[in-house]
């Protein structure tokens, strides 16, 4: 075992506000991130595809981190993180490119769909 073992397990893990990655996406990303699903490419089932949930899951850990970094924490998460990485997911030719675009009128942007995956499924990323 090497020094950097022993140091890790004497780290207490942080507390997190959201269980999984999955209760994030859910609960705060899908209705905090609302654009035109005419110019952008989205799957309910987001959770399928490998790249989306690594991304996902790095968003959700530093989310987690700056929520808690004082009044400029969240401004930091939007302007380093959330800001550069939903563009590439949700590009034409990223991870869900084989995904038709969807037309829909509406005053103010619908969240996109999501399915949640069975719990089984749902491990315990925390």
């Amino acid at each position: 075992m090497s020094d950097y073992d022993d140091e890790t397990q004497d780290e207490p893990e942080a507390e997190t506000y959201y269980p999984n990655v999955y209760m994030w996406v859910e609960h705060w990303l899908l209705p905090h991130w609302k654009r035109d699903v005419t110019q952008a490419r989205w799957d309910p089932r987001w959770w399928e595809y490998t790249e989306v949930l690594s991304r996902f899951e790095a968003l959700w850990r530093a989310w987690e981190f700056l929520r808690l970094e004082g009044p400029t924490g969240m401004a930091v998460f939007f302007r380093d993180y959330l800001d550069t990485a939903m563009p590439l997911i949700t590009a034409t030719d990223g991870p869900f490119w084989r995904i038709e675009k969807v037309s829909r009128e509406r005053t103010l942007p619908e969240q996109w769909p999501s399915e949640l995956p069975p719990p089984e499924e749902m491990t315990d990323l925390v």
